[in-house]
């Protein structure tokens, strides 16, 4: 189950695109592509809920895994490219990163007595979640500097609009199973000690999608910094060796600012050279003489 910071966040986002495509005219973007690089917050966490049955002493036990994936940083750089006016296409990679310690709980039957099962809880350490995010945009852009100077600004502040698909190459840490072992126990078997789990790091290629806005303060002709604001979402079931599948909900909202770089800005129009002067024509001397 997934779990936001503010539920209002996106909302927030979203209105204030609404708004700038409102109010602004679109312009046609001045670079021929932009690269950007990007360090933010994955601002969502998200809780992978693993829920295990097994067959033990006759009886049916059981075992919930759950680890969480908290937010943590994020590192992203995209190259965006103009194919029409104000119409942009690129691409970005995104890496998020995050290893910790997770609860483990367990009910196992009783190996004399029916109808006794005994608890235990542990954690198990080095949960790790790695997603490497592929994310491809169609986007637009839109200019606040006015369009009589946009070929002569080198400063100004703009915004693109983007969506498309994702693919997130993802690695989650799952149980596959318990450490049980009745050599383990001690009589009169009433209490369970925490036996430890076998674990197993499962890859799985995630579909899925990815929206936002991209601001961008333009301080010279080729260089500016910006703001990247990013929903994206993609679910998909992961099947450890010898257990349930578990769906799994990769992505979120990634916050972060960094470099632009724009290429290709054409030159601002030189001013024409002031014409000419012509000497004045020679004196002719008067006729008859």
């Amino acid at each position: 189950m997934r779990s936001f910071v503010p539920v209002t966040l996106d909302r927030i986002v979203y209105l204030a695109a609404v708004l700038v495509a409102a109010t602004m005219a679109p312009a046609a973007a001045q670079e021929r592509f932009r690269i950007s690089a990007n360090a933010g917050q994955q601002a969502t966490g998200t809780t992978v809920t693993q829920e295990q049955t097994f067959d033990r002493y006759f009886e049916q036990g059981s075992f919930t895994f759950e680890p969480t994936v908290p937010t943590a940083m994020i590192y992203d750089v995209g190259i965006a490219v103009r194919v029409w006016k104000a119409l942009h296409a690129g691409a970005a990679m995104s890496l998020f990163e995050k290893t910790d310690a997770s609860t483990l709980s367990m009910r196992v039957p009783h190996p004399l007595q029916f109808n006794r099962p005994r608890t235990a809880t542990g954690d198990v350490m080095d949960v790790r979640r790695r997603e490497v995010g592929q994310h491809f945009m169609i986007g637009w852009n839109i200019s606040t500097i006015a369009e009589s100077r946009r070929r002569t600004a080198t400063r100004g502040l703009d915004f693109t609009l983007f969506a498309g698909p994702s693919i997130f190459v993802t690695d989650q840490l799952l149980v596959s199973s318990l450490m049980l072992a009745l050599e383990k126990e001690v009589l009169p078997f009433d209490q369970l000690a925490f036996p430890g789990a076998q674990t197993q790091t499962v890859r799985e290629n995630v579909m899925g999608y990815n929206a936002g806005v991209d601001m961008t303060w333009r301080f010279s002709r080729n260089v500016g910094v910006g703001l990247l604001l990013r929903y994206s979402n993609g679910k998909k079931s992961f099947t450890p060796t010898g257990a349930d599948a578990v769906e799994v909900t990769v992505g979120g909202l990634h916050a972060g600012g960094g470099l632009r770089l724009l290429f290709g800005s054409p030159s601002p129009p030189r001013k024409p050279l002031p014409p000419i002067k012509q000497p004045p024509p020679a004196k002719q001397p008067p006729k008859g003489k």
